[in-house]
């Protein structure tokens, strides 16, 4: 990640970490030290440790007024304070009387033995906390509980922490947020203590308009108070301005790696009449207009000796695997080999089955690899397709590993890329002469998102689907309606239909969710459905177990199938008609919506059962409502993430996001498409440059790590 791919000469990251923090004022050896242990570099690192919170110390509330259940700032006098320990465990406890000319209010601080000598009996503090109600002796009283407590200044410091917005910062490493905020309060209040120096060309700060970087950086660390009925926060402009620098440096990263690709030939796979020819027979239905849309997109890609980097976007059921399957067959005609990633072993056998079915009587050979294939069954499939006698291979990640070696790898699918990190995907590219790379998602992506996360990518969008594809029936249930639920199940299922019931699974409570799944199997298999074929599909199966229930579910003689998210990607089962998802609350929309796609797919009439736990809160049921509404998956994407809110970042790394600390690709899409113009301007070799601003722009993206992690971040 240290390597550089550009622009030679200036200080390593290395030095960088050792001499540039130490230098600041206000900022001892130590801190430096500690501050570089953290990730906290240079100056510009530390500028973006943005604040998360504001304290609005303009008119602190009175300890008389607090009330329990409220998280206030107070303003107030240290009556009395004494440490002690407690009677349980030992935990040292600082208790303190706080005072002000309306009341006084108790405050408990928890291993800080340092307080009762730092905040002695007079000393005026600023507390901010949460006011509980706690039971003592001889009733109830008001207490703050751990709140975080700092002198009010006197001097030349009080009006920097009263009477105004006060930044809250996140501990980094030791560095903790009280010791920021004075090195912040130095660096930026203090009027010539450091140099901010502006990054952005002349005629780019003209045209936006945007703030100077210097008073940007200010008004974000400290911003103006505002005016009644104004959040508080940074102003828009300081926002504009630091949002619009988060975007473009992501936007000229994209455009180094379009600009790098475009520089180095891939192989050619012309178009021919034999192929054409090849490729009518083989096709199992004829394609919708959507469909024939992208497959040229995808051959004018192939016929260049640019190599196609396309990224393949539609909703479940659309056909994305047919295209990609005879831009399979078109490479392997042509004598080249092609590769299928898939992320799961379940739905890599699917398709390599129905790519077997597809190559028959064409003399075209197919292998399917996965982890599980071993012994001297895999020293075979490597060594033919080493030879080249192999041309198509199936599998998951072992596609990439260092023992797999191809004999001439012209075209790489990859499906559900975002499942794929990207150094597994430029391990799979590097297998070959810079090949052809097609990528997959059904994953609704929002249109606001696509220009940040696939700007090095061309789109293609299957926006139609197949004949005899009906919107998939939605509808959120509550406990109370489950027997009704269990009887309709069973109406479908002795009509000859499938019914999937699927339970959540996360990291966090893997465990747990497993039983969960197991035990409901049990309890479903023996209770509501006893009778009925049914079968348990989870991740920790082994391959052989998976495959077997597999068989038995495609073959029909299973009619209820207990899964975890494993069946959520992919997965083709066209007799299910009832998709039950429990704990329905504890999915993103986007993955409901995927998981609803597995059923109505054999022209039958599909259903969607979302059960909901008697916890869940009401804001999570209205969240849900969005797929009963709606079967569009830009739509349901868009609502995802609006609704889990602006800044949640966890929606934009579901996608490979960049971790913006300030962007949000929905609300500053305006200034997000206004970077992407720039960086292309900015990286044209003959654009003219004022005094200096090349330099200064180029040390600004390598401080950024644009020209080393950078580039091996997108891929």
């Amino acid at each position: 990640m240290e390597r550089r791919t550009s622009r030679p000469g200036g200080p390593s990251n290395a030095q960088r970490s050792t001499e540039g923090l130490a230098l600041l004022p206000g900022i001892t050896a130590a801190t430096a030290r500690r501050l570089a242990a953290a990730g906290v570099r240079d100056l510009e690192g530390l500028l973006w440790r943005l604040p998360f919170r504001y304290e609005d110390r303009r008119r602190p509330s009175r300890l008389g007024a607090a009330k329990p259940g409220t998280v206030a700032c107070f303003r107030a006098r240290i009556a009395a304070i004494h440490p002690r320990r407690s009677f349980r465990g030992g935990v040292h406890v600082t208790e303190a009387i706080v005072q002000d000319d309306s009341g006084s209010l108790h405050a408990v601080w928890f291993n800080q033995p340092w307080l009762s000598k730092s905040l002695p009996a007079g000393t005026e503090v600023f507390l901010y906390g949460k006011v509980g109600l706690y039971s003592v002796r001889g009733g109830l009283r008001l207490q703050l509980e751990n709140p975080e407590v700092e002198k009010a200044a006197d001097g030349p410091d009080q009006a920097l922490l009263s009477d105004r917005l006060v930044p809250v910062y996140r501990r980094e490493g030791e560095v903790h947020p009280r010791t920021l905020r004075r090195i912040f309060m130095g660096l930026l209040l203090d009027k010539g203590s450091v140099e901010i120096q502006e990054i952005l060309p002349g005629d780019l700060f003209r045209e936006e308009s945007l703030l100077p970087r210097a008073d940007a950086f200010r008004t974000a660390h400290f911003p103006p108070a505002p005016g009644e009925g104004v959040p508080v926060g940074p102003p828009p402009e300081a926002h504009k301005r630091l949002a619009f620098e988060e975007l473009l440096r992501f936007q000229w990263s994209l455009a180094l790696v379009r600009r790098d690709r475009d520089l180095k030939p891939g192989p050619v796979i012309a178009p021919s009449p034999d192929a054409g020819d090849l490729l009518r027979r083989v096709l199992p239905f004829r394609l919708t207009g959507a469909q024939r849309r992208v497959l040229r997109e995808v051959f004018e890609d192939l016929a260049s000796p640019r190599p196609m980097y396309r990224l393949l976007h539609g909703d479940v059921g659309s056909g994305k695997t047919v295209v990609a399957f005879l831009a399979m067959i078109f490479a392997a005609h042509k004598g080249l080999q092609a590769a299928f990633m898939a992320p799961t072993e379940v739905l890599a056998r699917q398709q390599y089955l129905k790519l077997e079915a597809m190559l028959d009587g064409t003399g075209l050979r197919a292998a399917f690899l996965t982890s599980g294939v071993k012994g001297k069954g895999r020293k075979e499939i490597l060594a033919q397709v080493a030879a080249g006698n192999i041309q198509i291979l199936v599998g998951t990640q072992s596609l990439f590993q260092e023992h797999v070696t191809y004999r001439e790898l012209g075209l790489v699918v990859i499906d559900e890329q975002h499942r794929f990190g990207v150094l597994q995907r430029a391990h799979l590219v590097e297998k070959g002469r810079r090949p052809n790379v097609l990528v997959m998602t059904a994953t609704p992506i929002p249109r606001s998102l696509a220009l940040t996360l696939y700007g090095d990518l061309d789109l293609s969008v299957l926006d139609e689907m197949p004949p005899g594809r009906s919107p998939v029936v939605t509808a959120i249930r509550e406990e109370g309606a489950r027997r009704k639920a269990e009887a309709f199940m069973r109406k479908e299922m002795d009509a000859g239909r499938q019914v999937f019931v699927v339970f959540p699974l996360v990291e966090e409570s893997e465990a747990l969710d497993l039983q969960a799944a197991s035990e409901a199997f049990k309890r479903l298999s023996t209770g509501a459905f006893r009778g009925y074929p049914s079968a348990l599909l989870h991740g920790r199966m082994r391959p052989e177990e998976k495959e077997s229930v597999m068989a038995r579910v495609r073959s029909g003689e299973v009619r209820l199938l207990v899964a975890t998210t494993v069946v959520e990607v992919g997965v083709d089962l066209p007799g299910a008609s009832v998709m039950v998802v429990e704990h329905a609350e504890r999915f993103g929309l986007a993955q409901l919506h995927q998981l609803r796609g597995r059923v109505g797919r054999g022209g039958q009439k599909g259903y969607c059962v979302l059960m909901v736990s008697p916890a869940a809160a009401p804001e999570s049921i209205e969240r849900l409502r969005v797929l009963e509404r709606t079967q569009d998956g830009f739509e349901i994407a868009e609502a995802d993430l609006r609704l889990r809110g602006g800044g949640d970042l966890a929606g934009v790394r579901q996608w490979g996001g960049a971790g913006f600390r300030v962007a949000d690709p929905v609300r500053d899409h305006d200034t997000l498409v206004r970077a992407r113009l720039w960086a292309a301007r900015l990286s044209d070799p003959g654009r003219k440059w004022g005094t200096g601003e090349r330099e200064r722009y180029l040390e600004w993206l390598e401080r950024s790590g644009v020209f080393s992690s950078g580039l091996a971040q997108i891929g």
